[in-house]
This record gives C-alpha cells, sequence and structure tokens, in this order.
C-alpha cells in the first residue's frame, strides 16, 4: 500500500491540514469583520518569505504523478514519498494563504481587482494540493486524477505568481521582458493630450506598482484622474498651480534615502526630464484633458511634451566647404565680436556681437573674408542699418541671421532673399511692416520669421503666416491674464558702471506696463512698499542697486543688482610694469580705467590675470591731484584658483623716481566655503598730492592643503582702478 499506519504524523499532519482549510474558509467568509492583533500582521508580512517552499514542493510531487517505476518497490517509495511532499506542500500552501490573508487586512490593499485573482488563484492551490494527497491517500487512487490535478496545481501556480509579481513590482513584471517595450508615447502631436500621452506612463511606469487597484499604499491610488485628485492618507498629491506646495514634487525631491521619498531606494526612479515633466504639469493647472498643442509655444510644458514625443529626428546638415584659416578667426575676434565653431574641428562658424557702442557698419564688413564659412551671425540690439543688409547678403552660408531690436525700418530686407540658405530670420522690436515683410517671399529656405514686439497688428500678424505659408512666425506671447508668468528682469541701459561727479542711472523694461521697484540700502526690493523707478536715478557715490520688474496678472521678476563705483579722477595714462598670464590679458593696460566692472565671468575679456609672480602697474596724472583712497577691482573663485591678493601696495609721488608708500594692506585669506564674489580693496591714508601713483597686488604663491591644487600657484584677478 501507500503509507505505515505505523505513520502517526501523518495522521496529525492530515488533521492540521483540515483544520487549516476550514481556518482558510472561516477567514474568507468572515472577512471584513476579522481585526487582527499586531503580533498576527507580523505574521502576516512572512506571507512573501515562506511562498516559495510550497511551489517547490508541490511541483516537485506533482512530477512524481507523473513517472511509473517498474519495479513495485521503488514504485511504492515513490508514492510515498509524492504522499509526504503532497502533504507537506499542502500544509505550506495553507500556512502561506492565511498569511497572505492577514497581510491583505493591512493599509493600502483595497481587495479588488489583482489582490482579489491573486487571492482566489492562492487559495485554489492549497484546497487542490489538499485534495490530491488526500486522494493520494484513497485504496486505489485515480492516477488520470491526481495527473491532471497536478497539471491544473501548475497551471494554478503560475497564475497566483504573476499577479502577486504585479501587485508587488507592479504590472506585466512577469512578462515584461518578452513584451516589447515601448518607444514612449506613439501618437501625433496635434492630438496629443499631456496627461493621457505623457504623464499618465509616468505614472504607470515609476508609481502605480504601489498605488493600484490591488496595492494602495498610503491609501493613494493613481489609475485614474478621480484618484490623483483625491490624494491618500496625507493628503491632496498636488496643489493646481503650485507645484512648490504639492506633496507629489515634495517627495520625489526628497534625499533618495529619505523613509518618504518616491519612489522608494531600490525601485525605478523618475528621470529629470520625467520630474520636469510633473512639475510644469503641476504647475499649469494639473488638467487632464489639455492638448499639447493648445499649449502657448514657448511654454515649458509644451517643449518638453515635444521633446518627449519623440519626433522624426532632422536629418544632420552637410556643409560642403572648408575650414577658414585658424589665424584669420582668432585675428578677427576681439572683446566685442566673437567668432567661434559650431563643434570642435568643425568648419561652420557662429558670430555673436556684443556693446553697442562698439560696434558699426565696419564690423560686419570685416567678417567677409569668412562668408563662406558663417552660418550664424547674431546682431540683437546692435545698432544695424537697412545699408547693412546688402553687406549681409553677401554671406552665402547663412542660415541664421538675428536683427531683433535693431535700427532696421525694413527698406532693404529684399536684400536678403538672396541668401539661399537662410532658415531663421528674426525681426522682433524692429519697425518693419507688413508691406515690408512681403519682399521676403521668395527667400527660398525660410522656416522660421520672429515677428513680436513690432508694430505689426494682430491682424497683420495673422496675414504674414498666410503670406509665408513654409515658415512659422512667431508672433510672442499675448496677455490675456489667464496664464501668469514670471517677468525678465530689467535691463539696464549704462554702459559704464563708473563715473566721475554724477551719473544718471536708466533702467527699462521690454514689456509694457511694467514698473520696477528698487532699494539702494542692500535689502531685497518688493512689489508693494520699495520705490517705483522713475525715468532715471542721480548717483552721486558709490552705489548698489537692486531691482524686481512687477506688474499685475505677472509674477515679478527676479532680482537684480548693479554695483556703480565713483572715481573723481581719470589716470592720462597707464603701464603695465608686469604682464598678465595666459589669456587673462582683458583689453591690456586699458582694463584697469576703462570704466566697466570685470563682473563674475572670469573669461569675459575684462579682467587682468596674474599667477607666479606680482601685478605691478604705473598710473600716470599729467597734472597732479589730490587723493585720499585708492581702490582696486578684485575677483574671488576659489574653485577656480583665483584668490585675493595676500598683499596689496600702493606707493606715490611726484615722478616714477620719487615714490613712497601710501599704504600697505593684507587682505583677509581665501576660505574653503567663501563664495565666488567681485569686490573692492579700499586703501585709505591722508589726503596726498600726486601725479605717479605704483600699484602692486601679489598673488598667493601657495594654494592651502584643503585646495584640490594644494602647493600650486595660484591667481590674482583685478579690473578697474578708482581715485577719490
Amino acid at each position: 500500500m501507500i503509507l505505515k499506519k505505523g505513520f502517526r504524523w501523518q495522521s496529525a499532519g492530515s488533521n492540521v491540514l483540515y483544520a487549516a482549510n476550514i481556518f482558510i474558509l472561516f477567514l474568507l467568509i468572515f472577512n471584513g469583520r476579522v481585526v487582527l492583533p499586531s503580533w498576527l500582521q507580523v505574521l502576516g508580512r512572512m506571507h512573501p518569505l515562506l511562498l516559495h517552499f510550497p511551489i517547490v514542493l508541490i511541483l516537485v510531487a506533482g512530477v512524481l504523478t507523473f513517472i511509473r517505476l517498474r519495479e513495485p518497490a521503488a514504485e511504492s517509495w515513490k508514492r510515498q514519498l509524492m504522499a509526504i511532499l503532497l502533504l507537506a506542500g499542502a500544509l505550506s500552501a495553507a500556512v502561506t494563504v492565511i498569511m497572505g490573508l492577514f497581510l491583505s487586512k493591512e493599509e493600502g490593499y483595497n481587495g479588488s481587482g489583482i489582490l482579489q485573482w491573486h487571492k482566489w488563484s492562492g487559495v485554489g492551490i492549497c484546497w487542490v494540493a489538499s485534495g490530491l494527497y488526500w486522494l493520494s491517500q484513497s485504496a486505489v487512487p485515480k492516477l488520470w486524477l491526481l495527473k491532471g490535478g497536478a497539471a491544473f496545481t501548475a497551471l494554478l501556480l503560475v497564475i497566483t505568481g504573476h499577479f502577486g509579481a504585479d501587485i508587488t513590482h507592479g504590472e506585466n513584471f512577469v512578462l515584461a521582458p518578452v513584451t516589447p517595450a515601448g518607444k514612449g508615447p506613439q501618437v501625433p502631436f496635434d492630438q496629443a493630450l499631456v496627461y493621457e500621452h505623457l504623464v499618465k506612463p509616468v505614472l504607470q511606469e515609476k508609481c502605480m506598482n504601489c498605488h493600484n487597484a490591488g496595492k494602495a499604499k498610503g491609501e493613494l491610488a493613481m489609475e485614474l484622474p478621480e484618484q490623483l485628485l483625491k490624494g491618500g492618507k496625507s493628503g491632496k498629491l498636488f496643489v493646481a498651480g503650485k507645484p512648490e506646495v504639492s506633496l507629489l514634487l515634495e517627495r520625489l525631491h526628497m534625499p533618495l534615502d529619505a523613509k518618504k521619498h518616491m519612489p522608494p531606494a531600490g525601485k525605478p526612479q523618475l528621470t529629470e526630464e520625467e520630474t520636469a515633466l510633473l512639475y510644469y504639469w503641476v504647475k499649469s493647472g494639473a488638467d487632464f484633458k489639455t492638448k499639447v498643442a493648445a499649449l502657448p509655444a514657448h511654454d515649458s510644458l509644451r517643449l518638453l511634451a515635444a521633446a518627449m514625443l519623440h519626433p522624426a529626428p532632422a536629418a544632420a546638415p552637410v556643409y560642403n566647404f572648408a575650414a577658414a584659416d585658424e589665424k584669420l578667426v582668432q585675428k578677427l575676434n576681439n572683446n566685442y565680436r566673437v567668432i567661434y565653431p559650431i563643434a570642435l574641428n568643425a568648419a561652420p562658424l557662429i558670430v555673436n556681437c556684443y556693446n553697442k557702442d562698439q560696434f558699426n557698419s565696419k564690423s560686419i564688413e570685416e567678417l567677409l573674408p569668412l562668408k563662406k564659412q558663417i552660418i550664424e551671425i547674431h546682431l540683437q540690439k546692435m545698432p544695424v542699418q537697412d545699408a547693412d543688409l546688402k553687406v549681409l547678403s553677401q554671406f552665402e552660408q547663412l542660415r541664421v541671421l538675428n536683427l531683433s531690436f535693431t535700427n532696421l525700418k525694413g527698406q532693404t530686407l529684399s536684400a536678403l532673399t538672396a541668401l539661399r540658405h537662410l532658415e531663421s530670420l528674426s525681426l522682433s522690436g524692429t519697425g518693419v511692416t507688413l508691406a515690408q515683410l512681403q519682399a521676403l517671399k521668395t527667400a527660398p529656405a525660410l522656416k522660421e520669421l520672429y515677428l513680436w514686439n513690432t508694430a505689426l497688428s494682430a491682424a497683420d500678424l495673422q496675414q504674414a503666416q498666410t503670406i509665408f505659408k513654409q515658415a512659422t512666425v512667431i508672433k510672442g506671447f499675448v496677455d490675456d491674464g489667464k496664464q501668469p508668468l514670471k517677468l525678465n528682469q530689467p535691463q539696464l541701459l549704462n554702459t559704464s558702471a563708473v563715473f566721475a561727479g554724477q551719473m544718471m542711472l536708466m533702467l527699462k523694461h521690454p514689456i509694457r506696463g511694467v514698473a520696477i521697484r528698487y532699494t539702494t540700502d542692500g535689502s531685497a526690493p518688493d512689489s508693494m512698499n520699495s520705490p517705483v523707478f522713475k525715468d532715471s536715478l542721480l548717483l552721486e557715490g558709490n552705489t548698489t542697486i537692486r531691482a524686481i520688474a512687477c506688474k499685475q496678472g505677472w509674477y515679478a521678476s527676479d532680482p537684480v543688482q548693479y554695483s556703480f563705483s565713483k572715481s573723481a579722477y581719470t589716470p592720462d595714462s597707464v603701464v603695465l610694469l608686469t604682464q598678465p598670464n595666459g589669456t587673462y590679458s582683458g583689453n591690456g593696460a586699458k582694463t584697469l580705467t576703462d570704466k566697466q566692472k570685470g563682473g563674475m565671468d572670469q573669461g569675459n575679456g575684462k579682467w587682468l590675470g596674474y599667477t607666479g609672480g606680482n601685478m605691478e602697474t604705473m598710473l600716470v596724472f599729467k597734472k597732479a591731484v589730490p587723493v585720499k583712497t585708492i581702490s582696486v577691482g578684485i575677483l574671488r573663485n576659489i574653485n577656480g584658483y583665483i584668490f585675493p591678493p595676500t598683499k596689496v601696495e600702493v606707493w606715490g609721488g611726484t615722478d616714477a623716481q620719487h615714490l613712497k608708500l601710501l599704504k600697505r594692506i593684507i587682505p583677509a585669506a581665501g576660505k574653503k566655503d567663501d563664495p565666488a564674489a567681485n569686490m573692492d580693496i579700499e586703501c585709505s591714508f591722508p589726503v596726498t598730492t600726486v601725479s605717479c601713483v605704483k600699484l602692486i597686488l601679489q598673488p598667493i604663491d601657495k594654494l592651502p592643503v584643503w585646495h584640490p591644487g594644494k602647493g600650486g600657484h595660484g591667481w590674482v584677478f583685478a579690473d578697474e582702478v578708482l581715485f577719490n
């Protein structure tokens, strides 16, 4: 027979199995009324630890039902082993099911969907395995029934494991490796919905494995819009229009090791692009029906969505021309005109011009030797005249031309039709008319035409789009009061940061109706109490002004800060007794008296940089002047190896041969956590009449041990010398 009667433990095990099945039935019937003590919750959480044990036992027992041995003794022992495995498997399955039912009582499991399928298939395994064991104990077991039951149990194991994996790891976890991977939302741009085709896929992939119909951790499900709006145990998931106070964004930005960071550590995290998408979706109002195409042209959410919709990549442009002479490019580069290649060792060149006071028609004409290599010219805010377009029309490879806020009237626009490669033309902020624009109809390659902030009416702009069917007419933002945006910062019109006696400060903002509010005491300006900047402000001494732009229906701009310095006297000549190092030569000796502050950019050509030796300069006045203070502007950038000077000396006298020490200063040494800053070192002394001044700045000789370049030479940077 199958087992000897002496095996009393088998009888006991069978009774325990019977009792366990009765208890499972009780839990299923009275599930809603059962309240578990905390110690049983601990037992329930052991469900994932034990569930693999019955799987192995039941599968091995099932395999044995299909094996028939010729030797009667061997067949008898096989049946005994099969019965033992079935009993152990059924018992462990019963315990696993009980633990699972305990676990399902915890917060986050709402008893619907995948959880129900997982529960009933698991109970089915327990009952079928129990039935197979009792069947195997019959006097003459029916082998076909045992085999069928074993096959059915194996199928239930696969189904139960699949749903269990979906609850733990997310939907379709088991089949994901053999399911074709998605390549992002495959939907035309004009039909794409922000939520349905962009936001929802991110939530499905990164959030819904823990927040779904079967497993709603924190009482939060995220499958339906109404669930997202409802939120969970911790409150609403987001506040429409306010990502900065939304729980969703707060949890995403927590440190990865924080307990409340979402998704939890070890789970796939959101990319920067996906996090930005959720941020801008909430900021835009978290609407579930908005189309991507309905968003404003330059809206951050639209731009991000367009990138995620994976449009077909445009073919890379092919440039069939040789590179320009590097020496020629270097010669034509200066502080106010920068020429650089689009990529390392590439032939196409890009030109940017700065400082309208240094610009004239010659600035363009000098570039003609490079007309076969220049593909972009940016002349925004330069005093470009209509006559200059004839010269620009000779740059045969030009693709992008920016003439925004120049002095163009539009009378010679037809000259640009000679540029057969011109794709993007910006005429924003100019005086062009619709009639003059029609001269560009024959421009063969034009794809973008920027016309915002011009004299063209809304009807003119609409007609312009009809005229230029092959191009996109960028009209700019129309303030309808429905979509508050942050204003850009006020703009400084003054070209010099240094003045002799008095200075009229000029600020403006390109958007009509904007009020500029400011402070001069170092405090942050606000949109209610700070004084309003009128047409100008008289400065009579060193002044630091902080300003913001404000307008009804807009968010105030970020504050901007400008510093202005008074220098009562300007030397008639300046000589550098020691030369600056590397490329940090600024505008030579004139850098110290050109009334231009260097700012925070060490590479902008407005600084003199010294390392390994002192900066020494001689400043001479034709007529002796009474001086009480001499200041020198310096830059501090510890990470950039730029430290305050270790010593500053000022010598003065009637000539270079008769100098005496007026002041020696040892500035505070740079510290590890000092922020980058530009500042003035002021040397004060009794009033002294001088015709000649010698200034010495000593750079740090050895960088400190805490610095990455420890032991090496540091730099000292200087810009403007002020006399008062």
